[in-house]
């Protein structure tokens, strides 16, 4: 367990979103923050469910939760039900425009053209031309239901989870969809992702890493050395995975969960985001900009905060020319790594 004081960002959120009457708004980060971890499930329901988005000639430059890539194309989605495509790596981006104003948090294609976007108020939102239109799979009646992430393994299976244990699954593109419990306690489910052999993975707050081996029907919850909150767990070759969260906590396992080793570091801060690039670098980010490089398969970390940018990451891609493109409380930004 890796040991120091919180930051301010972890200490709100160690209240187990069940956050204070008042928020203070005088802090981006927390409003970042706040947005991402659902605190906003205390403030007024959004706006009705007929409202579409609103064009915005700087969507891109604004709160983006999640990102993808779709062969050639990225996509990332966020607040005001903005969606925002990019077909040159980041460097300039284009609005679809979708039929809801409540906050996405989560998007996912399986091939370049099936994709599936979810948010607050119970959205659910699907394209087949590659991010170009959306429609709307939920029926607009959820308010309460904030979804924080989606996963489809094709064009058919996919797997949807948010706040308060709330899972649901489909195995029709999407066309109907039924609500699962992968744990009896309702602990906010913040992102599920899956391995190369099949597994798939969730992981939530108070600790909670689960696992499926068969798509989805079982979970195990694994026991992990931390009780904090994670945000992701990032399957590698093999065996091997990482889990990160609260506190700059970081942790490997080499066989698939059951054994877990913390790996330190100095900073210690939210991480909220994970990928392997092509090359093999892992590269984790978080709070204020910062992230941690590891270069040898995620047995070491090493801190890096890239020059001039110092705002908060929500994910993050590796975009066709190898730059890495993050997305969060600036929008969409293209960072170049150090080099070894």
């Amino acid at each position: 367990m890796i040991l120091g004081q919180p930051s301010p960002v972890a200490a709100v959120y160690d209240r187990r979103f069940r956050p204070p009457a008042v928020i203070d708004r005088r802090y981006s980060v927390l409003l970042f923050v706040r947005l991402l971890l659902t605190l906003t499930l205390t403030l007024p329901l959004s706006a009705p469910a007929a409202e579409s988005s609103e064009p915005a000639r700087l969507a891109a430059k604004s709160l983006l939760l999640d990102i993808v890539g779709t062969g050639d194309k990225l996509v990332a989605v966020g607040d005001r039900g903005h969606v925002v495509i990019s077909s040159d790596g980041g460097r300039t981006w284009t609005q679809s425009l979708t039929p809801t104003r409540s906050v996405l948090t989560g998007v996912s294609f399986p091939d370049a053209q099936h994709g599936w976007a979810v948010g607050h108020d119970g959205v659910i939102l699907a394209t087949g031309d590659g991010g170009q239109t959306w429609a709307r799979q939920d029926d607009g009646k959820d308010l309460a239901t904030v979804w924080l992430d989606v996963l489809f393994r094709d064009a058919l299976h996919g797997y949807a989870v948010g706040a308060y244990g709330r899972f649901a699954v489909t195995a029709d593109g999407g066309k109907t969809w039924t609500a699962a419990k992968p744990s009896e306690d309702e602990v906010h489910f913040n992102r599920i992702s899956a391995g190369t052999d099949g597994r798939l993975y969730l992981a939530g707050e108070s600790g909670a890493v689960l696992t499926s081996k068969d798509n989805g029907q079982a979970w195990d919850r694994l026991e992990v050395p931390y009780d904090g909150s994670f945000f992701g767990i990032l399957p590698l070759d093999g065996t091997r995975i990482l889990a990160y969260g609260l506190r700059g906590h970081i942790l490997r396992s080499d066989d698939h969960g059951t054994n877990w080793e913390p790996l330190h570091s100095d900073v210690q801060v939210l991480i909220m985001a994970g990928t392997r690039l092509r090359n093999g670098v892992i590269v984790l980010a978080g709070q204020g900009g910062n992230c941690f490089l590891s270069r040898d398969t995620g047995l070491s970390f090493t801190h890096w905060k890239p020059a001039d940018f110092g705002t908060s990451v929500a994910d993050l891609v590796e975009a066709a020319d190898g730059a890495v493109i993050t997305v969060g409380e600036a929008g969409a930004v293209r960072l170049e790594l150090p080099k070894p």
